[in-house]
């Protein structure tokens, strides 16, 4: 009879306050884990990996909210039905396609500049308040620089930004409850029916702008439709703000608890700011999970899965697998940038605005190393428990401002 696996304590406030010990040691005695809800859990790097190459595991798609106690006909559920992340197959290749060329490493620079200035005037406005939320106001600079790249005006991005205020994220999490669940389909209402008035003012008087570009995009005379022009703006939008202002928190978390590679960065902005950006993605993902379904019965991780049978990754395990990472409870800025961590996946699904993120995080990363001194924690952040993306209740500062 084979072992039972050892259940993930995802209702325990102290494994989300620290899970890195509890999944090194499932990771290095059992391998794989299952959640409370008995789905099969990947640790380690090596089968995460295999998991996202191998074609019969596939991405989730509507059974991972109906799972939620979403049903068809709520907002959330017909935005999901439209997304890209719970698209596979010819279909996902089709969305990619037509949007990967608005979404690269190139067009994400122009964001930069954005950044920097609002990291820095963040940092000078708050200089000396000695107790400055980084949680609580470092989502603007997301949130403006999202902005910037979908070329929308302020008082359209503003809109947006208003109606997802509302809150989407926790329904994705762990623990869904009705009043979440009320929540996420209320913001998910007002923000589609938002962006279709912008798709269809952008379809009578086209400008300058990628929403109009996504518009007109056309590859072998296929075009994107008005449900899934709509929700893939939501898609870029939302995923810009929420995890990478999380992730940007961290980074002031850690800097401050390590100010020797915050020296370090100091001293060679330039080569080290990449594998800083990397590190933090590494040591602190936005994403507690990816989850992905298998198309028929197989065997990974010395598991047996049967056909349709969902199963997790969490991320936090591969991201300290030691058999990936010398040391990886250190944190450390000089690691190797191109060992690349598990945060933004891989395979077919790799983040799509991945480059965008890694854009804003350096300027984030360069902006500290050039406006602070002395910076430190002065409290203890917190970490919410049940949540999809990772993220602190508030993350206190003091600093002295270098102009």
């Amino acid at each position: 009879m084979a072992e039972a696996l050892p259940v993930l304590p995802l209702d325990d406030d102290d494994y989300w306050a620290d899970p890195y010990p509890i999944l090194a040691e499932l990771r290095e005695d059992h391998r794989t884990a299952v959640t409370p809800e008995g789905i099969k859990a990947i640790l380690r790097w090596d089968d995460a990996e295999e998991i996202k190459k191998r074609p019969e595991f596939i991405n989730e798609g509507l059974e991972y909210i109906e799972a939620r106690g979403f049903k068809p006909g709520d907002p959330l559920y017909e935005w999901r039905r439209y997304s890209i992340g719970a698209q596979n197959g010819e279909d996902h290749r089709r969305l990619r396609s037509l949007v990967n060329r608005a979404l690269t490493p190139k067009s994400a620079d122009k964001v930069r500049p954005v950044v920097r200035q609002h990291v820095r005037d963040l940092l000078e406005r708050h200089a000396g308040d000695g107790g400055f939320d980084v949680r609580q106001h470092i989502r603007i600079v997301p949130f403006l620089s999202i902005a910037a790249f979908l070329e929308i005006s302020p008082d359209e991005a503003a809109e947006v930004g208003a109606k997802m205020k509302g809150g989407s994220g926790d329904a994705f999490g762990p623990n869904v409850t009705q009043e979440i669940r009320d929540k996420a389909n209320d913001t998910f209402a007002a923000v589609m029916e938002f962006v279709g008035e912008l798709v269809e003012d952008r379809r009578r008087e086209p400008r300058d702008d990628l929403l109009t570009r996504l518009i007109a995009a056309e590859e072998d005379g296929d075009r994107l439709s008005r449900e899934e022009l709509i929700v893939l703006f939501t898609n870029i939008f939302s995923g810009a703000v929420e995890t990478t202002s999380s992730v940007m928190t961290s980074m002031f978390m850690e800097f401050a608890r390590h100010p020797d590679q915050l020296e370090l960065l100091r001293s060679a902005p330039d080569d080290l700011v990449r594998g800083a950006v990397e590190e933090v993605l590494r040591y602190r993902p936005g994403f507690y999970a990816s989850g992905n379904k298998t198309t028929q019965a197989t065997e990974l991780a010395g598991l047996h899965f049967e056909t349709d049978e969902p199963v997790t990754t969490i991320i936090g395990g591969p991201n300290r697998d030691p058999r990936r990472y010398d040391d990886p409870n250190r944190f450390d800025i000089t690691r190797d940038p191109t060992l690349w961590s598990f945060t933004f996946s891989m395979g077919p699904h790799f983040c799509l605005g991945q480059a965008l993120a890694r854009a804003e995080l350096q300027e984030t990363a360069l902006a500290i190393a050039a406006h602070t001194r002395n910076l430190e924690l002065t409290a203890e952040p917190r970490w919410l428990s049940r949540v999809m993306v990772n993220h602190v209740d508030q993350c206190p500062i003091r600093y002295e401002f270098v102009p």
